[in-house]
């Protein structure tokens, strides 16, 4: 229908009949109201270093069409089961130290979970800034195991949580604030003490084990280049530890919390 509307628009109308005249205005007004195709969204495809963003992106695409075995683990693991045990490692690290009754620990862990979500909104600004294309956008015949998304692909917010979580955890295991709670010198419950600090760097260790792994999913599942979840991660652990420089003002936010009745969400009740 619409091909003989077009041809009536172009032929040479003879005589002027009314039939062919309405005929050429219902051509026109179908043609003026067909659907236009989509704008491509604008934007970086690739931010260097590119070669090595997309050889390396398109070698794990490929690995991964070669691995179906773990599609179904790794869908879940870059989604939200990665960011979920880093959380879960988090707060076991918390429980400790508040056990412990170790309050600048607390408050060191609390510091890094500030610098995270603060990481999380920077983190927006430079990827509007950066205006980098997702990589199944550039690259459309890419295996994607994860729902494809609008927003920019530079950094990853997964890797930015899992920079975040890792170094708090590590500024927390070199802090002589985690040894406030544990036995003087001389006494017979020394090792005890020392036995519970190598639990915090077992903690970190995984954290560390974890967080890169999910690093590897995000790209592995299709939806970030490796820079993507580099920068992320960098990134999240340079605002990490900028935050905590402010450490001795929070510690003595601490101690005048400590003496209050919300003291004991820094330590459990009790006697050191």
């Amino acid at each position: 229908m619409l091909t003989l509307s077009a041809f009536w628009v172009h032929a040479p109308v003879i005589g002027h009949s009314p039939g062919s005249i309405l005929l050429n205005a219902l051509a026109a007004t179908k043609l003026s109201l067909s659907p236009k195709p989509a704008p491509t969204p604008g934007g970086v495809r690739v931010l260097p270093p590119k070669g090595l963003n997309t050889s390396i992106y398109l070698d794990l695409n490929h690995f991964s069409r070669h691995t179906a075995w773990a599609h179904s683990f790794m869908h879940a693991y870059a989604l939200w089961l990665g960011p979920v045990l880093l959380a879960v490692v988090f707060v076991i690290a918390y429980a400790l130290a508040w056990w412990r009754r170790a309050p600048q620990a607390a408050t060191l862990l609390v510091l890094g979970g500030i610098g995270t979500l603060v990481a999380l909104g920077l983190n927006q600004l430079i990827a509007h800034g950066a205006e980098e294309l997702r990589p199944y956008a550039t690259h459309p015949h890419v295996l994607v195991l994860v729902a494809k998304t609008s927003d920019y692909s530079f950094p990853s917010d997964h890797s930015v949580v899992a920079g975040g979580l890792t170094t708090s955890l590590l500024l927390v295991v070199g802090a002589a604030a985690w040894r406030r709670g544990t036995a003087r010198i001389g006494t017979g419950s020394r090792g005890r003490g020392s036995a519970k600090s190598a639990v915090i760097w077992w903690l970190a260790a995984i954290d560390i084990v974890l967080g890169l792994f999910l690093c590897f999913a995000r790209v592995y599942v299709g939806a970030h280049y490796p820079g993507d979840v580099v920068a992320g991660y960098l990134f999240s652990c340079s605002v990490v530890i900028v935050v905590s420089l402010l450490r001795p003002l929070a510690f003595r936010l601490a101690d005048a919390v400590e003496p209050t009745v919300f003291g004991v969400l820094l330590q459990r009740p009790g006697v050191a």
